[in-house]
């Protein structure tokens, strides 16, 4: 019995020896015995918990000054580093720069969906070389596009190797290009339209579609700036809705600030006859990310240029209600918190005779309605992963103290709450949040006189933007407000659309 109890305790011990020499990123006894001598540690293999603490708070310190210190290499020979990594001398393991990670991961991949073109290494690396040699400001790794964030592809490194994965498209050698300006931005747009534009009538806001990764929907959008700038209408290309002659050329024509979602729209509404109030409006709504249904749409943009005299404000909660009446199915929770499905409330609504007095009016009776409706307090979801948001401002010995909070609003009777408060429809996103298509946020203000609500925040996950933010009836955030709104997106990497 005692043989055995020993036995068990060795094995124990064999364990935990085994587990640690692991731990430091060791595989056999004796690489641990050479490891222990050669940063001073003893060599023998039975110690205490301090011991072995000791040695494993070592090796993290080592692995990570190594890994700084491969940083520091990196950044100071970027150039260097990339043309590695070009040539496929250099692995993913073998580079610490996250842009320098996602290339090696690009040029990796061999079978790729149809939509994804393969960056050929050689175009790539002569791409580089004359880019490199015209001393170029494209290889530092930061942000291409501000308002993207840190999204996977908004470097000017993989853009590039966008631009090598279409070289059949190239209208002129890159040899041929030679920068003129100091600005990155700048240079980037005289590459695009050297290699891709026959006549120099491209937007730059469709610049953006090289840094949007390999998204099915960005590969499209690329499409697009590739046929424009052979000189072809961006009416013959597979867009999500029909665009006029007219629509086409407002297009084109459409502000830089906004993104090709939005200047369809904005397209749209100018050329329906709309005026840039009204498109402006609409770019801000939850028009820009749905394209479906668009006979409907339609109706609903002719509607609103009919009525030219109704508060713009008005324009997002209208356009949610009829989302909401024709569209989303409504559920009935029934026995055990199970749900049922049924048709929308209204599925063959039209915007026939409607007048402006009506339709707020049944706006104004459905945001009561959902006020009221305890189905909604039912629905849980889990975290977004993004983080809240805390920030103090003044004094308290002044007594003018006062502290911003942003928190995420995890289940439906909370957004039940958020609505009545808020005088809004933001109840109706339950849906969406379980799903995991968007989160929604609350921004509020405690000070000496209380707690108090600011607005309301949407943030759609696909792209981490910032899409709508409300106060109280729906009103526009002030500049206080955005203020601590981009502070927590700088903070948390979001995006703030440009239309907000």
């Amino acid at each position: 019995m005692r043989k055995n109890k020993i036995r068990v305790v060795i094995e124990e011990l064999d364990r935990e020896l085994l587990n640690h020499i692991h731990g430091l990123g060791l595989s056999t006894v004796e690489a641990y015995r050479e490891w222990c001598e050669l940063n001073g540690f003893s060599r023998k293999l039975k110690k205490s918990w301090n011991q072995r603490s000791q040695e494993r708070n070592f090796s993290r310190q080592s692995v990570a000054m190594e890994r700084l210190q491969s940083h520091r290499r990196e950044s100071r020979n970027q150039s260097d580093v990339l043309r590695e990594v070009i040539a496929g001398e250099r692995l993913e393991n073998e580079v610490t720069l996250p842009h320098l990670k996602r290339l090696c991961e690009n040029l990796r991949i061999s079978r790729r969906p149809k939509h994804e073109r393969q960056a050929n290494r050689k175009v790539l690396l002569r791409l580089f070389e004359h880019l490199h040699n015209c001393r170029a400001k494209f290889f530092d790794g930061s942000p291409a596009v501000a308002s993207l964030g840190q999204i996977s592809g908004n470097t000017y490194v993989e853009a590039l190797a966008q631009l090598a994965a279409n070289s059949s498209a190239w209208q002129r050698p890159v040899e041929d290009w030679k920068p003129r300006s100091h600005s990155s931005s700048r240079q980037f747009a005289s590459l695009l339209r050297h290699l891709f534009v026959k006549y120099d009538d491209v937007p730059l806001f469709l610049d953006t579609v090289w840094f949007t990764g390999n998204r099915k929907d960005a590969a499209e959008r690329r499409c697009w700036y590739m046929h424009v700038g052979r000189g072809q209408n961006i009416r013959h290309c597979k867009l999500p809705i029909t665009l006029t002659k007219k629509m086409a050329h407002l297009f084109i024509r459409s502000p830089n600030e906004l993104t090709i979602d939005q200047a369809l729209r904005w397209a749209q509404v100018l050329g329906l006859g709309g005026d840039e109030h009204l498109a402006r409006a609409i770019v801000g709504t939850r028009l820009i990310d749905q394209f479906h249904n668009d006979e409907f749409w339609s109706s609903v943009i002719r509607w609103f240029i009919s009525h030219p005299m109704l508060d713009r404000t008005h324009v997002g909660p209208i356009i949610d209600y009829l989302q909401y009446q024709r569209f989303v199915p409504e559920h009935i929770y029934i026995a055990n918190g199970h749900r049922e499905e049924t048709s929308p409330p209204q599925p063959n609504l039209s915007m026939t005779g409607r007048t402006p007095e009506s339709l707020l009016r049944q706006v104004n009776i459905w945001h009561r309605y959902l006020n009221n409706d305890n189905r909604y307090q039912i629905r849980q979801w889990e975290p977004s992963g993004i983080q809240g948001f805390e920030f103090m401002e003044g004094s308290e010995k002044k007594g003018s103290l006062r502290y911003w909070t942003i928190r995420e609003l995890l289940s439906s009777k909370a957004l039940l709450a958020e609505g009545k408060q808020m005088k809004h429809c933001v109840a109706t996103y339950a849906d969406s949040c379980a799903r995991g298509y968007c989160s929604i946020w609350t921004l509020e203000l405690e000070s000496f006189g209380g707690m108090s609500k600011a607005v309301t925040i949407e943030v759609r996950k696909s792209d981490r933007m910032i899409c709508q933010i409300r106060g109280k009836a729906n009103r526009l955030p002030n500049d206080k407000e955005k203020q601590m709104i981009q502070r927590w997106a700088d903070s948390e990497s979001l995006r703030i659309a440009s239309y907000i």
